[in-house]
């Protein structure tokens, strides 16, 4: 673990100057004032933000937790981080490397601003974002396509062109993505930050990818879980071990029965919305063990595993079959 004492000295801040006029609402995400002065920053589908993101402000600083898709998205969360407080940002942090938590790193990076998170993603946010993010002649081709169509659709079908631009917004923003790692690591226990008088405790937990870090803010009883929690959403299974993630939301319910949730994707959440999550998870391990008991191969158990009623008004219902595909190999070995 690289020691605190750079967090409290490394670099310079990132100074954000104050502007008088209200927050305004925007394409990308919803600002959310989860208790005094710790904020949510809750993704729009569609938009440049993607995951959830936030931050936290005390009394000579600001953290902020997690940086967006794009850098894009980003800005403008540092836009809406200006219109509430002088206060500079101090630190950032990483709950996690996937792109859409990491997307702007480059921002803080440039500004000389710490951005902590788990000795894995010294590993893996420059080289395994990679499969997130395709190549710029890739991109540069996906781009020229979508303009060639959107020139190509008449005025009239307002819905398709809609579609369109999102889409080249989007294509756009990806373009100037730079994969940035963090700067400051810790690989187990706990870690401090100070704001003033507010303290950020981070901790790390087993379970969405193994290089996990939660934020808890003590005195507002908040917890940013990153992709450790979501709500009403179904995970990214991909990078999980389902029988470690749930022993670890177990753990979150006991130690934070009472705590506001900022989960990594969906709305702000207590713990009914956790603990649906841990049931989730549990329910598909179940059902996956069922039909590798019943020696289903594995495109059987992704055709019979069916989602079940209570899970089907969740979000992200594309992940429904690759859930039992992640499980399925994570129970027979080979994931």
């Amino acid at each position: 673990m690289r020691p605190l004492a750079l967090l409290l000295i490394a670099g310079s801040t990132l100074l954000v100057p104050a502007r008088a006029d209200e927050p305004k609402s925007n394409s990308d995400f919803d600002l959310v004032k989860v208790a005094d002065g710790v904020y949510a920053a809750t993704a729009k589908p569609g938009g440049l933000a993607s995951g959830n993101a936030g931050f936290v402000v005390g009394d000579d600083g600001v953290l902020v937790v997690d940086t967006f898709f794009t850098p894009a998205a980003c800005e403008m969360l540092l836009g809406e981080i200006a219109k509430l407080t002088r206060q500079p940002v101090r630190f950032a942090v990483n709950t996690h490397y996937h792109l859409d938590h990491t997307g702007g790193n480059q921002l803080f990076a440039a500004r000389n601003v710490p951005i902590v998170a788990h000795d894995r993603l010294m590993e893996w946010q420059t080289t395994k974002n990679r499969r997130f993010l395709p190549a710029a002649e890739d991109l540069k081709k996906r781009r020229d396509d979508a303009a060639k169509l959107l020139s190509e659709t008449p005025q009239e079908q307002a819905d398709k062109r809609t579609q369109l631009e999102r889409q080249l917004r989007r294509l756009d923003a990806m373009q100037t993505i730079r994969l940035t790692n963090p700067t400051i690591t810790f690989g187990s226990g706990h870690m401090q930050i100070h704001l003033g008088k507010r303290e950020v405790h981070l901790f790390t937990l087993p379970g969405h990818t193994g290089g996990d870090v939660l934020v808890f803010v003590p005195d507002a009883n908040v917890l940013f879980t990153g992709d450790m929690g979501w709500s009403k959403t179904l995970p990214n299974l991909v990078d999980a071990t389902v029988n470690d993630w749930i022993p670890s939301l177990d753990k979150i319910l006991s130690e934070y029965p009472t705590a506001k949730f900022v989960t990594g994707h969906g709305q702000v959440a207590g713990a009914a919305e956790i603990r649906e999550l841990r049931d989730y998870l549990d329910n598909l391990r179940g059902r996956v063990k069922k039909a590798i008991a019943d020696g289903l191969t594995l495109e059987q158990a992704r055709q019979q595993a069916a989602l079940p009623e209570m899970y089907k008004g969740f979000a992200f219902q594309n992940f429904a079959q690759p859930n039992v595909e992640d499980m399925y190999k994570e129970l027979s070995g080979t994931k």
